[in-house]
């Protein structure tokens, strides 16, 4: 499973407090604390002051990237945002997140995606908002994966999300998510999966407990990705014991790694 870390992201109290003091050391620690949990990606959202994006967002690059040594993850709908702190990243590797099925989306990010030789996440969502049947959402995987082969993007390059929408707003959306989450790999072989995995959880009690029972189905039905914070223990040590036991990790490495460094929840 690619672990991409959500912690840096400024709809966060405390990561908005310390984006707006410019507090250097805390988003340092931030970050190395991530990697140290086993993180691929660390994931960067500066979205909530559209005014400041641009600006929080380049900054943040400039502090987080030359102190982990994995790459980052460009959170943002901004694509000037995006553009400009792209400019001055230095690191091989980059993903970014994201864009939809809407043709100003596709052709606003799609060419910095394609330029940047970036990874790239893509919603099934589209003008009329996010489907509500395994069909539809489909359909949108199609517009997504015929986007990036129109601007000569690699299947393997693009990750879809296929949108974790809350089970306390309808108790069928795991089940729609986890059923399209089989159709994309089976469909499109190359492409990878990704999602919001917290997302499930939302407005409900108990939030850890949801999101780790969700993360052992998402490893079960094959999710390749998931933006998922990485200093939850226990979250990690379900989605290790999950891989082992669904005959994705070999000779259970992942898991006795895990095990040996311990990452894993005793």
């Amino acid at each position: 499973m690619l672990i991409i870390a959500e912690r840096i992201n400024a709809t966060r109290k405390s990561i908005r407090e310390a984006l707006e003091k410019r507090d250097v050391e805390f988003f340092v620690q931030e970050a190395r604390r991530q990697e140290e949990a086993g993180a691929h990606f660390i994931d960067l959202n500066a979205g909530t002051e559209a005014t400041r994006e641009v600006e929080d967002l380049r900054w943040l690059v400039e502090v987080v990237q030359n102190e982990v040594n994995v790459p980052l993850c460009l959170d943002s709908a901004n694509d000037r945002a995006l553009e400009e702190a792209l400019k001055i990243y230095t690191k091989d590797e980059v993903m970014i997140n994201s864009f939809t099925a809407e043709n100003d989306r596709i052709k606003a990010l799609l060419p910095i995606a394609r330029d940047t030789k970036a990874q790239v996440v893509g919603l099934a969502m589209g003008g009329g908002g996010i489907p509500q049947s395994v069909e539809d959402r489909m359909q949108l995987v199609d517009v997504l994966v015929e986007a990036v082969e129109k601007y000569h993007i690699l299947q393997e390059k693009l990750l879809i999300d296929p949108l974790v929408v809350p089970v306390g707003t309808d108790q069928n959306q795991g089940k729609l998510f986890l059923e399209t989450l089989v159709k994309i790999p089976e469909k499109y072989p190359p492409v990878r999966t990704v999602c919001g995995l917290s997302n499930i959880s939302f407005g409900m009690p108990n939030r850890k407990l949801m999101n780790r029972a969700f993360m052992g189905l998402c490893v079960g039905y094959g999710l390749h990705a998931a933006i998922i914070d990485p200093l939850d223990r226990k979250l990690l040590s379900i989605m290790f014991a999950s891989e082992a036991l669904m005959g994705c990790d070999e000779f259970c490495m992942g898991y006795l790694t895990a095990f040996r460094e311990e990452k894993l929840e005793k």
